[in-house]
């Protein structure tokens, strides 16, 4: 059996654990709560990834947020953070649309730190997650991260070539790639992930 799988279904112990791995990277007023992360996950249930160990506990998990356009802007500009954001404001996919995504809390319990194939786990479910989409024809127009350390930063640049845009107020950098681009990075990594 391998040391750790994949999951997508999650209850609200989860989503505490995943605020409390959080808690050891951002700071405290980008954090969001438990209770609101839920709310996002009712409101769109392909909202968040997670990676347990083979006793089920969530060692790693990230959020993807399908958000209106607003809201993405405002994040993209630095007038709003991720604890800003309300379930109101997390679309909903639908057949045939497109959407700007924005990728949040990328975080790994630290007795899991610099694990690669923890990372290589988490991304193969960012993959089935955009394989998902791609077969209910939803288009990525924009997607943006947040990184809030060096690890977060190396991964949005190097690993899925995305543009630095800004720092924010509150000590993290936002990074942003086309659809189209982003797509195309998605493409290579799976091809590596395979061979």
């Amino acid at each position: 059996m391998k040391n750790y799988y994949i999951d997508y279904k999650f209850t609200i112990d989860d989503f505490k654990k995943m605020e409390k791995i959080e808690h050891t990277y951002f700071p405290n007023e980008n954090i969001t709560k438990a209770e609101d992360v839920l709310e996002w996950y009712k409101k769109n249930d392909l909202t968040c990834i997670g990676v347990r160990n083979k006793e089920g506990k969530i060692i790693c998990s990230v959020n993807i947020l399908p958000l209106e356009e607003k809201t993405f802007m405002d994040i993209y500009n630095n007038k709003i953070n991720e604890a800003d954001l309300k379930a109101s404001q997390i679309e909903k996919y639908e057949d045939n649309k497109s959407y700007n995504i924005y990728l949040s809390s990328i975080s790994i319990d630290s007795d899991y730190l610099n694990n690669y194939g923890l990372v290589i786990e988490l991304l193969n479910g960012c993959i089935k997650l955009l394989d998902i989409l791609e077969s209910r024809n939803i288009k990525i127009n924009r997607i943006m991260a947040d990184a809030s350390t060096t690890h977060g930063e190396k991964i949005c640049k190097i690993l899925l070539k995305m543009n630095y845009i800004i720092n924010t107020s509150h000590g993290s950098k936002i990074y942003c790639s086309d659809g189209e681009g982003f797509c195309q990075t998605i493409s290579k990594l799976k091809r590596k992930l395979k061979g």
